[in-house]
């Protein structure tokens, strides 16, 4: 799936619940490591999949989405992000973001507090911006959620969004 944003187009990963996304939770978004994609989460996505619509994209530059013409700073790829969540029209999310992408996800949480309902991180990087929504560090480590086994940081993650 590809989405248009103001740097071109994001390909996205993605998983639905059966019911194909009606009836369901909110909606969550996975932002990856630098020199990663979307499809890092895949494992992730297929067990977090099964009560919500999940989305990763690839980062501006990244994977199978378009490279910008700008250099891109934490607010620019926060910007494409925040294009995504209004093409795809979706008024709650929860974001987890790992080593940049959690810097990303931070970023977009103060931006856009209303849509933004809860936020996992996994990393070492300290944000720049003052946080909101309820947060989770997850871990230090931010391939935590990209190795396996994959299952108990899934765990983790679903009781911190079903609280």
């Amino acid at each position: 799936m590809y989405v248009d944003c103001r740097y071109g187009q994001l390909h996205l990963t993605t998983a639905f619940p059966p019911s194909g996304g009606f009836d369901e939770r909110t909606a969550l978004l996975f932002l990856h490591a630098e020199g990663g994609t979307g499809a890092d989460f895949k494992a992730c996505a297929a067990m977090l999949g099964a009560d919500r619509s999940v989305y990763a994209p690839d980062l501006p530059g990244s994977g199978a989405s378009d490279a910008p013409a700008v250099r891109m700073t934490i607010a620019n790829l926060a910007a494409a992000i925040a294009d995504l969540i209004d093409q795809l029209r979706l008024r709650d999310v929860d974001l987890v973001g790992c080593g940049r992408g959690a810097l990303v996800a931070v970023e977009l949480a103060a931006l856009r507090p209303r849509e933004i309902r809860r936020l996992v991180i996994a990393g070492n990087q300290q944000p720049a911006a003052a946080c909101a929504p309820p947060m989770l560090h997850l871990t230090e480590d931010s391939a935590a959620l990209t190795q396996e086994p994959v299952a108990p940081q899934v765990a983790r993650i679903r009781a911190f969004l079903d609280d």
